[in-house]
């Protein structure tokens, strides 16, 4: 399973986050140089800024998740003991698991409902633009239940080892 989540999100996701970003960069950049030097800017850039900056948003907290660089709980979780440090842990993640759940549950629902709603300038479907709230859901999920699945199965030991390692035992 490891693996698999290394090849999903190190390679996968990571490269997909890295194209929308320069996608962006570079639309931004072009709606500046028209409204700059021709005083009238396409018109589709705003548009497509816009909806690559929503993937982006929505990827990249999924890609921030994978690497634990979101912000979390680990002040408040330091001052706990080893038992309610592992417990808490499970209750982060089980809250995690429900967020994803609903994000998924709600985004497919959602792609239903704009099913025939076009973009205005592009002439895009939206389904295509929201497409991203169940993409990050079930990614949110795949990931959320394994780092539970790893806590629950090896987190009781690893911190009895740890806690052994550095009291020189």
């Amino acid at each position: 399973m490891d693996k698999f989540i290394h090849v999903l999100y190190d390679y996968i996701v990571e490269y997909v986050v890295r194209i929308i970003g320069v996608l962006l960069i570079v639309t931004v950049l072009m709606q500046i140089f028209t409204r700059i030097f021709f005083k009238v800017p396409f018109s589709w850039t705003d548009e497509f800024a816009r909806f690559t900056f929503i993937w982006y948003c929505f990827l990249g907290s999924v890609l921030t998740m994978h690497r634990k660089m979101h912000l979390g709980i680990d002040y408040f979780e330091s001052k706990m003991k080893p038992k309610n440090q592992f417990v808490n842990r499970i209750f982060v993640y089980t809250m995690q698991i429900v967020f994803a759940g609903l994000l998924a549950y709600y985004g497919f629902r959602l792609l239903g409902i704009v099913g025939r709603q076009i973009s205005p300038i592009m002439r895009v479907k939206m389904q295509y633009i929201y497409m991203v709230l169940p993409i990050s859901g079930v990614l949110y999920l795949i990931l959320s239940c394994n780092e539970m699945l790893k806590h629950v199965v090896h987190g009781r030991s690893q911190r009895t080892v740890e806690t052994n390692v550095s009291q020189g035992r």
